[in-house]
């Protein structure tokens, strides 16, 4: 297996960017999730699992800092006027927070992910970062590529699982159900937690002509016990690059 692409999404529920090499803190990918859309009244951080417009949205870290990119096209530091134009897009009062301040943030969804208007659910994450359950998220492309097969008419890109490694793997092999592989990623090593359960947001319309589809997840659920993907946790922090080799390790 080697690493086919890397991936950071620097503000909970946005487009993220991809890169040549990312850093393995302790608690995952150094800048994934450290900020999010805080909704000033219930006080939870917004996802776009009960509001899918943030995927309109863009993150990325630059030399200079975070820099957040609105659907209009207009580029915005952290601040006030970020905020305010925020808040005038989602139409409601919200500021941008990053997670060091704010501790284990509540999140929340739609009780059923066919219908937007259904009663919402929470749930409270890890503190360090916006996550929602674990510090890394690896996807292989072998799944993508059998999903693929079974249904070739819906749209299974890897930007709808959001994962933070993609592995090519030789033979056609999955990650999904290999839960306590130790993993060397590069100079990281990494344990294999549990599968990775989806939600709606694989069934969320994108940038990039990606369309609502909710049979995505009626397929997943229906073939594949709802996951694809696993869950992992950082045993050793290092540098992972696109092209290195990954060794699965007793």
């Amino acid at each position: 297996m080697r690493v086919q692409s890397l991936w950071r999404y620097p503000v909970k529920s946005m487009q993220g960017e991809s890169r040549h090499e990312l850093r393995i803190g302790s608690h995952g990918v150094v800048g994934d999730r450290s900020f999010g859309v805080l909704d000033l009244g219930p006080r939870t951080v917004i996802s776009a699992k009960r509001e899918g417009r943030l995927l309109d949205a863009s993150a990325r870290i630059a030399p200079e800092g975070l820099r957040v990119t609105l659907p209009d096209g207009r580029e915005f530091a952290p601040g006030t006027g970020l905020d305010d134009s925020l808040s005038t897009w989602l139409g409601r009062a919200v500021a941008l927070i990053d997670a060091a301040s704010l501790g284990a943030a509540t999140y929340e969804c739609q009780e059923d992910f066919e219908d937007d208007e259904s009663p919402s659910v929470q749930w409270e994450g890890p503190e360090g970062s916006f996550v929602d359950e674990s510090a890394l998220h690896l996807l292989s492309s072998a799944e993508l590529e059998q999903l693929t097969r079974e249904r070739p008419e819906l749209q299974w890109d890897a930007r709808r699982f959001r994962p933070n490694v993609v592995l090519d793997t030789e033979g056609g092999a999955f990650v999904t159900g290999e839960s306590g592989w130790k993993v060397r990623l590069g100079e990281a090593e990494i344990e294999i937690v549990n599968n990775c359960s989806r939600c709606v947001m694989t069934t969320r319309p994108q940038p990039g002509s990606l369309e609502r589809q909710l049979e995505i997840l009626r397929h997943v659920s229906r073939v594949h016990g709802n996951d694809v993907g696993v869950r992992a946790r950082v045993i050793l922090p290092g540098t992972v690059r696109v092209g290195d080799f990954v060794e699965v390790r007793d």
